[in-house]
């Protein structure tokens, strides 16, 4: 990391703060039925966290796990007894649950999310869940996993966020250690113009999450992001999730749950008012009803999924 580098990624965090700021312009609520979200203190997450979520979340890892070859762990680390595992924003907890039936039982893993609401009743003897923020980690966990994963949580960090997170994260690895994450590659307003409906659906996400200062374009960023806080031997493995019926059965599932985070954006769009694009939730809804169409009848649709993993080197 040269300190060219750093000065860069240092912009990018003040400018999009900035841009935040000069773009939360203020319009009225839009009435509508709302759904369940968080309610921790200050969280910008802007998903909800209800049953039709958690279905969502279930087929959202189902097709992630299909695009990587039914791989959940690409980062090269063999897990041995006793090693302790972090999944950090952990939702309703499917990758560690998952990651406890292909390792050792006596593998310790802890997930942890900022809510308890999706955690699962009765997990296996080795997997706990608590609540906690990847950007505030226990001081006593120093040096003590040897692995951590995350995963699409660009629509939960804030800008400034990231950075203190990715630290954390180092923190608490043990040297040596490995941490593996996941983001996808947001869309930019204007990519598929033969899309109208989504077109206008990809300007209210933009609008939301730049008012609340989500950097959902972290992808893009991310070994810089990684090298500047320690970590070495950075790699990552790209893939396109096909949208819509012209890309098989994966396209359909593919779509539903891209679909599905457009519905979970609802709210928080329509109590930010609209931001002047939408002015009922009837047209909202039809927005995403025409989604569905378009998905459906104009083939092309993708979106970049990238994994990330990168080492806390020994010394």
């Amino acid at each position: 990391m040269t300190a060219k580098d750093s000065t860069h990624i240092s912009a990018i965090v003040v400018a999009t703060s900035l841009n935040a700021t000069m773009s939360n312009k203020e319009f009225s609520p839009i009435e509508h039925v709302a759904r369940e979200y968080h309610e921790y203190p200050g969280a910008q997450y802007a998903l909800p966290t209800d049953d039709a979520e958690r279905k969502r979340l279930w087929l959202q890892h189902t097709c992630i796990k299909t695009l990587f070859d039914n791989r959940i762990l690409l980062a090269p680390v063999t897990l041995a007894p006793e090693d302790r595992v972090l999944d950090s924003g952990t939702g309703p907890g499917l990758w560690a649950l998952d990651l406890a039936q292909s390792v050792d039982s006596a593998v310790n893993i802890l997930g942890i999310d900022i809510a308890s609401r999706l955690f699962p009743l009765s997990p296996p003897k080795n997997v706990a869940f608590e609540v906690g923020s990847v950007t505030n980690l226990p001081l006593d966990w120093s040096d003590t996993f040897t692995l951590v994963h995350q995963r699409l949580l660009m629509l939960a960090l804030q800008t400034p966020e990231w950075p203190q997170a990715l630290r954390e994260i180092y923190r608490v690895l043990r040297p040596g250690g490995w941490v593996q994450l996941a983001e996808s590659i947001a869309w930019f307003e204007g990519e598929y113009p033969e899309k109208p409906c989504m077109m206008k659906l990809v300007s209210l996400y933009r609008c939301l999450t730049k008012s609340r200062n989500l950097y959902i374009d972290c992808a893009s960023h991310m070994p810089a992001m990684l090298a500047e806080a320690g970590f070495v031997d950075i790699q990552a493995e790209e893939r396109p999730l096909l949208m819509g019926q012209w890309a098989g059965a994966d396209g359909v599932a593919n779509a539903t749950t891209n679909i599905g985070v457009f519905r979970g954006i609802k709210t928080p769009v329509l109590e930010a008012g609209g931001y002047g694009k939408v002015t009922t939730e009837a047209e909202y809804d039809a927005l995403v009803e025409g989604l569905e169409r378009e998905w459906e009848e104009i083939p092309g649709t993708k979106k970049e999924f990238v994994t990330f993993w990168a080492r806390k080197p020994e010394n």
